[in-house]
């Protein structure tokens, strides 16, 4: 499909944010008669970054010449030359027109492209921006093409770190690109999620090694990742005879019932009826990140063989003081210290592990309680979280505003707060301190994966959960 040209009427008549407004709506259109998935363009603005001035390849030093949101030719095809300009709408007319007519039609050669949903197409999308429209099938691609084509999700995430030139300056830059796909493409995977050691990566900074391409944090996540497995499988032993996961419609029998009566025994909130539903599904993740195992919802011979391990009884508060360390504390008297948080109306996913958002979240109760919130879960702030909870009032407006998707947009200081702490989740999003509808997909997407109610404000709940 060819996107028609944009034409924008006479702009020294309009309002900006009426044009901004009017702009916008075309240019939903267009992208859905187009059918671009919309987490792939927010996915390629993230990383490629927009620059109105041409510029040298990065890693070349020269060709292709770039600009824009990564265009390296004109709506007449003709590669851009250094010292040509453009301005953000002919950016954003040119990224919509080159991934429909150039890098979407390819993506189509993929057997189960029109089965996959638009977080999968999008993180596709980004990964053939990057590399090449053609790759599907293509020398150098054959691993990325097989899960592909196979539809191994649960070897997305280490088929596409493959793809990040190791070695080079440009490494540690791709290793995060290539993992924000796979958590975009996995957040639309039900029963598979991104690998820990993955999340706390996106999660983190970037502290410099004695490796000049690879931060310690990057380095540490390459020490732990997944590999891509054969795709075979193999047979778990006792006490299961298959491998167990989420899928449609949902798997039963007694071997399932014997899943959850074992994650009911490690402390999980479910009923034991036989079926793997989503609830089960979120059980067996939470275990395995609190045995520091792949969280990909699977319960295969690993996890089979953690889950028949009898259940530490839970040390008592005192034992031990609680705080954000490195490497990241974790064991069932986290689970126990996030479980009761979430009680107390402070939200945080309880996965047993004491990392960056569960500090927040305790030191967000400490200051609602009058304690110093200095992130230390000691006796005070123990004794303080087995007290019943009470509702928390309202935040002033006069000093935090809700913030949602609004016509003219809604901009500001809180609102590009609100994109960064998207991002630092791994959650693609440009922090330009506009909130237009790609901050509104990423709320949605963030309050999906916190357990939130997915309405795209951003209330008291959500920034809790942000950490804002």
């Amino acid at each position: 499909m060819i996107v028609p040209q944009l034409t924008y009427g006479n702009k020294a008549s309009r309002g900006v944010d009426t044009l901004a407004v009017d702009l916008y709506d075309f240019l939903r259109e267009v992208i859905a008669m187009a059918g671009v998935p919309t987490p792939g363009l927010d996915l390629i603005k993230t990383f490629e970054g927009l620059s109105l001035q041409a510029y040298p390849d990065p890693k070349t030093g020269n060709l292709p010449i770039t600009i824009g949101w990564g265009s390296t030719r004109d709506k007449n095809g003709q590669p851009f030359k250094l010292g040509d300009r453009i301005t953000r709408d002919e950016a954003d007319a040119l990224l919509l027109a080159q991934v429909a007519n150039t890098y979407l039609p390819p993506q189509q050669r993929i057997p189960a492209w029109g089965a996959m949903n638009d977080n999968q197409r999008g993180a596709i999308l980004s990964f053939a921006y990057n590399l090449g429209a053609n790759f599907y099938g293509a020398s150098g691609f054959e691993t990325i093409s097989r899960v592909l084509r196979n539809q191994e999700w649960q070897n997305i995430e280490a088929a596409l770190i493959l793809y990040r030139n190791p070695g080079t300056n440009v490494e540690e830059g791709l290793l995060r690109r290539r993992l924000s796909e796979a958590n975009v493409f996995l957040a639309g995977t039900p029963g598979i999620a991104l690998s820990t050691a993955g999340q706390r990566y996106l999660a983190g900074g970037r502290t410099p090694s004695g490796n000049r391409f690879l931060s310690q944090e990057a380095q540490a996540y390459l020490a732990n990742r997944p590999t891509v497995s054969s795709g075979g499988g193999g047979v778990p032993t006792s006490p299961g005879s298959r491998l167990l996961s989420l899928t449609n419609p949902y798997t039963s029998g007694q071997d399932v019932q014997q899943v959850q009566q074992a994650l009911v025994r490690w402390g999980a909130n479910l009923v034991a009826d036989g079926y793997f539903g989503p609830a089960t599904a979120i059980a067996v993740e939470q275990f395995q990140r609190s045995q520091g195992l792949t969280a990909d919802g699977i319960v295969g011979p690993q996890t089979w063989a953690r889950l028949q391990q009898s259940p530490p009884a839970p040390p008592p508060a005192q034992n031990r003081l609680l705080r954000l360390t490195s490497p990241l504390t974790s064991g069932s008297d986290v689970l126990t210290l996030q479980q009761a948080l979430n009680r107390q109306g402070v939200a945080v996913t309880a996965d047993g592990i004491f990392g960056p958002a569960t500090d927040r979240a305790v030191r967000q109760f400490q200051a609602s309680r009058g304690l110093v919130a200095d992130g230390i879960v000691g006796p005070q702030t123990w004794a303080r979280l087995q007290q019943q909870a009470t509702p928390t009032p309202p935040a002033s407006p006069s000093f935090i505003r809700v913030l949602r998707l609004a016509n003219p947009f809604t901009r500001g200081d809180d609102v590009r707060a609100v994109q960064q702490a998207i991002a630092r989740a791994g959650i693609p999003v440009v922090a330009d301190g506009v909130f237009g509808p790609a901050t509104d997909r990423a709320v949605r997407q963030f309050q999906a994966s916190r357990g939130l109610a997915v309405d795209g404000i951003v209330g008291s709940r959500t920034r809790a959960s942000l950490g804002v």
